[in-house]
């Protein structure tokens, strides 16, 4: 029992080492806030443009739009299975599932369209592809 409590202790102290050393403004949060939301700053907040702004307010707006069609789509295949041959419910449940991946397939496409859209007329780079 005191080999436990003497793991404990030092599993907390270095946790509380951590959160002195760097707390959440560490380079970890910093490359993921880059990778997520370009170089230009540590969130949306941080664009230099009202472009660059938007670019990222329609992105995420996409993100939680493809989030809801995911969940629409487990939703239906949850209904396919509790319907246990009923051929009415059956018939409901492949049309949630249907329009949920038609739904995936339309964010899917307006993102890629919305990055190429940005990059040629934020960034001035036709042909260059998306980074």
């Amino acid at each position: 029992m005191l080999k436990l409590q003497n793991g404990l202790n030092k599993i907390a102290l270095s946790g509380l080492y951590l959160t002195q050393a760097q707390g959440v403004k560490n380079d970890f949060f910093d490359r993921i806030g880059r990778e997520l939301f370009g170089s230009g700053g540590s969130g949306p907040a941080g664009q230099i443009t009202i472009g660059g702004l938007i670019s990222i307010v329609v992105q995420l707006m996409l993100l939680i739009a493809a989030s809801i069609a995911v969940i629409f789509l487990m939703f239906g295949g949850y209904r396919y299975v509790i319907a246990r041959g009923n051929e009415e419910a059956t018939e409901a449940a492949k049309k949630t599932m249907t329009s949920a991946v038609w739904g995936l397939i339309i964010i899917v496409m307006a993102f890629a369209i919305i990055r190429i859209i940005t990059a040629i007329l934020l960034e001035g780079e036709a042909g260059t592809g998306i980074r």
